[in-house]
């Protein structure tokens, strides 16, 4: 397994190689998904909703990835995931975050993308499904293949609107995103994509889960690591009883093999009980 590293600066989207922030690890010994690197991108820190792209190496296809805030924790509630696209064309892992409800924040935060690439699986091929306007959930199906990658994104939300759910099915067949208004806001005209990326069964092909503990927390995070010897096509997560009232700040990807997700409430709290989980595709 390869990592590699890099930064730079989105206003326009610019696309680099990086390890994610703050990790060292070994490379481990065992098998896992042929050329299986993890890739990631920054935005520069600003008060303004922001986009980054970790693009793959030549010769290598996104299987999936992840993106989280990468400032203190004043951000926490303020700010959420509205898009999480592994391109179309397989190049890379883009996503998208924005200052959500009605109020902006006013301090600096920054965003780091992260993307899962490897060897072109045989059958590779991304699939995305746009629901009707205002349609909460929406599912991408592989049909014969399985899912080895997850992604979603809200069209015209502008931060009224976030994901709260992507999430790959028990059979690996399908992925299904959930996009929810947040708390104050009544937002019109958008939509949401699902995506899925499909290949013909790889080997050791498995979905692994954290199902958390419902409580009213004014943050959780979950923690799932794939199972020896396999390595991690991708990451996903979902929020329970959220009712737009807690925000998905991380997904992240570490080790090659670890999927690590993170939901706040948001700024003036939230008095019910919620639960996150997180899910990742894994392999040999």
């Amino acid at each position: 397994m390869r990592v590699t590293r890099g930064r730079g600066v989105l206003t326009a989207v610019v696309s680099t190689a990086a390890v994610v922030a703050g990790m060292a690890w070994a490379a481990p010994a065992w098998a896992v998904p042929a050329g299986l690197e993890t890739v990631t991108h920054s935005a520069a820190e600003s008060s303004a909703d922001k986009s980054a792209l970790a693009s793959c190496p030549a010769g290598k296809v996104v299987t999936g990835g992840g993106g989280f805030v990468t400032t203190s924790s004043s951000t926490a509630g303020r700010v959420g995931l509205d898009r999480l696209e592994p391109l179309a064309n397989g190049t890379g892992f883009f996503v998208t975050m924005r200052e959500a409800g009605p109020v902006n924040f006013a301090g600096d935060w920054g965003l780091q993308a992260v993307a899962q690439c490897a060897t072109t699986p045989a059958g590779y091929q991304v699939v995305a499904t746009t629901g009707a306007v205002g349609t909460e959930y929406v599912t991408a199906s592989c049909g014969t293949k399985k899912v080895i990658g997850m992604g979603g994104r809200v069209n015209s939300g502008l931060g009224d609107v976030v994901l709260d759910q992507v999430v790959p099915s028990f059979d690996l067949t399908s992925v299904t995103v959930r996009a929810v208004a947040v708390q104050g806001t009544s937002p019109a005209g958008w939509s949401a994509t699902s995506i899925a990326v499909c290949a013909n069964a790889p080997a050791g092909l498995e979905r692994v889960a954290l199902t958390g503990t419902s409580a009213s927390n004014s943050t959780d995070h979950a923690i799932k690591t794939c199972p020896a010897g396999k390595g991690l096509y991708s990451a996903g997560a979902d929020i329970n009883a959220g009712n737009g009232q807690v925000l998905l700040t991380a997904i992240n990807i570490t080790g090659g093999n670890t999927v690590r997700v993170r939901a706040d409430e948001d700024a003036d709290g939230f008095a019910g009980s919620w639960s996150l989980n997180g899910y990742g595709i894994c392999g040999s």
